[in-house]
């Protein structure tokens, strides 16, 4: 329980880092284990079909949506290079607000909002400063 101890901004990037990673892993292993990856691919291509977007890159991004997921969760989970991973989410989650508004579907909102959530973790996840270098930070 050493999290309880964390300053306000660890404690909120791990809060952040184990609900989001596990929400996002859940997220993405379903779309794996009950829909199926042809039916998820199947059905990506065939909303963005209507659209101008080509056939061939909503199926690359369809898989890209179900590659991402999972291991975006994972590294998330880890911890591991933080700035990096959130930014990487952060593109992720752009690409689904994108997604969402040349669907033109009105629930888009949701996607800015974690959009929003994942930028200001990659802000924050800054390494912490070794002892002395405090006094250095942005010179």
């Amino acid at each position: 329980m050493e999290f309880l101890t964390y300053d306000t901004r660890r404690f909120f990037l791990f809060g952040a880092r184990l609900f989001f990673g596990l929400w996002l892993l859940y997220g993405g292993l379903m779309k794996w284990i009950f829909m199926g990856t042809a039916a998820f691919v199947g059905l990506i291509a065939d909303q963005f079909d209507k659209t101008w977007s080509p056939h061939v890159l909503n199926v690359f991004l369809a898989w890209l949506i179900l590659l991402a997921e999972p291991v975006l969760a994972l590294l998330i989970l880890s911890g591991m290079k933080a700035r990096k991973v959130w930014t990487l989410t952060s593109f992720y989650m752009f690409l689904l607000t994108i997604g969402q508004t040349i669907l033109m579907k009105p629930d888009v909102i949701a996607n800015w909002q974690y959009l929003v959530l994942v930028l200001l973790c990659a802000a924050l996840s800054d390494p912490d400063p070794l002892p002395g270098e405090i006094g250095k930070i942005g010179s």
